[in-house]
Formats: C-alpha cells, structure tokens, sequence
C-alpha cells in the first residue's frame, strides 16, 4: 500500500468514525430531549395535583376529613408515580433500541469498509 492509499484509506477511516459520532449525538440528544419532557410533564402532573388538593386539606373540618384526603392524595400520587415509572422505561427502552441499531450497523459499516 502506497503512501497515497494509505492516506485514502486513513481519511476514509476518519469520516467512518465522524459520522458514527455524529448518529450516537443524534441518539443521545433524542433520548435526553424525551427524557426531559416526560419528567417536566411528570413534574406538571405532580403540581397540578398538589395544588388541586390543598384547597381540600385546608376545609377539612374533622380529622377523618383530614385523613381521608391525605389518603386519596397518596393513592393518586402513587398512580402518577407509577406511569411515571413506565414513561421512563418506555423512554429508556427505546434509547436502547436506537443504540443497539446504530451500534450493529455502524460496526457492520466500519468492519466492512475498512481493512486494518
């Protein structure tokens, strides 16, 4: 192998790996980005939840009151904490997919293309 190839084949090998970088940004941004509007919509979902039952707490004129309210509150926070949990599964899981798709393609490609 002349100098030249030899060049070709190190430039070739450079913009292999380039763009192999530039995918797995595109994956990891994607599953942040997701990541981030499901836990701002989690977070919306806990506020709004908060705010809608404090009034209650606040009239609550018997102890029982009281304590029947505390326990709808908890009963539907830990429903809401529950989806949570399986957003971010559904959301993690698809991260993994998209990763193990660029990581069998890009090793394919990169094997494929080059002779070391």
């Amino acid at each position: 192998m002349n100098t030249e190839e030899l060049t070709d084949k190190m430039a070739e090998t450079t913009r292999l790996m380039i763009d192999s970088l530039a995918e797995l940004q595109e994956i990891s941004e994607s599953t942040v980005r997701a990541l981030a509007k499901q836990q701002l919509d989690a977070f919306t979902g806990f506020h709004t939840v908060g705010t809608q039952r404090i009034g209650e707490l606040a009239v609550a004129a018997t102890p029982t009151e009281l304590f029947t309210i505390q326990s709808k509150i908890a009963a539907e926070v830990a429903e809401d904490l529950k989806a949570n949990a399986l957003r971010t599964m559904e959301v993690l899981n698809q991260g993994q997919r998209d990763l193990q798709t660029f990581l069998g393609k890009n090793i394919k490609d990169f094997i494929g293309k080059v002779n070391l």
